[in-house]
């Protein structure tokens, strides 16, 4: 993967200033889009095009200030129904697009209190932003106090460019995260695949598996990734090595069983802890 990733905390030290230097030089610049990017869907894709044409145009880098988990889970937000997708999966998808900075901010109280002037101030100066898309209702800062006619002020005192994206729809259907969710909840896959570009993936990277009866089962708190209402998915299992088993997934009130389909065989649980599932009806 050819692309740089920064913890927030980093950019203020001399080693993420010299990352910084080493992928701009010496007069060179970002372009940079900023969000949560769960589940990037072809709405944010807009963003991402808009990044690319304006770093070529202009010389740029083009990178993605995002966060590590959505900053509704550190709020401790009862309502939160789960990630579209992980981190690795987004990290995957920003390093296929091109993108080569990442910016990973570990949202946090004291963050959260951050204003948005402070913000932009820091992207410009320790990340040396030059250009920034995001979309017509994005909000940053302490109390969301920065939005797009303080960012276009932002912009014209620091020396920076900012496109305001207009919102994508599928069908008369906003595009965005929570639509992505409400497909996926009520298992609707292909919409959720209209919606994202590509098919919903299940990351089991890192998921502790337990046999029971030849097949594996283990808790649904296992699961940081938004999941179906209970029932029986067909499923595509793909590992890193490169197999590929035809498997069913059962979602139950507790616990996701897993199971190989009629001639099919489970591969071994450590290629399952690091398997990708596609889910389909």
């Amino acid at each position: 993967m050819n692309m740089t990733v920064i913890k927030w905390e980093d950019i203020f030290t001399p080693s993420g200033a010299e990352a910084v230097s080493k992928l701009c030089g010496n007069n060179g610049g970002t372009a940079l889009t900023i969000g949560g990017f769960d589940g990037p869907h072809t709405g944010h894709q807009a963003l991402f095009n808009a990044v690319m044409e304006n770093a070529e145009k202009l010389n740029l880098v083009p990178g993605v200030v995002t966060f590590t988990r959505s900053p509704g889970v550190v709020k401790n937000d009862k309502n939160y129904p789960g990630d579209v997708s992980t981190l690795r999966l987004r990290l995957n998808h920003f390093a296929e697009t091109g993108f080569k900075l990442v910016v990973l901010i570990d949202f946090s109280a004291e963050f959260g209190r951050m204003t948005g002037s402070v913000f932009f101030d820091n992207l410009v100066k320790k990340i040396r932003m030059r250009y920034v898309a995001v979309g017509p209702d994005f909000r940053c800062g302490f109390r969301l106090d920065t939005g797009e006619t303080e960012i276009a002020g932002f912009a014209t005192k620091e020396g920076f460019r900012v496109d305001s994206i207009p919102l994508a729809d599928y069908n008369g259907l906003r595009i965005s995260s929570s639509a992505v969710r409400d497909a996926i909840r009520s298992a609707d896959f292909a919409l959720a695949e209209k919606l994202l570009g590509y098919p919903f993936l299940l990351d089991f990277s890192g998921i502790r598996w337990e046999v029971s009866d030849k097949n594996l089962n283990t808790p649904l708190c296992s699961f940081t990734q938004i999941l179906p209402g209970r029932g029986v998915y067909n499923a595509v299992l793909y590992t890193v090595s490169g197999t590929s088993v035809h498997v069913t997934i059962h979602v139950t009130e507790s616990l996701l069983e897993l199971a190989a389909c009629k001639g099919e065989t489970l591969p071994p649980v450590p290629e399952i802890s690091a398997a990708e599932f596609c889910l389909s009806r």
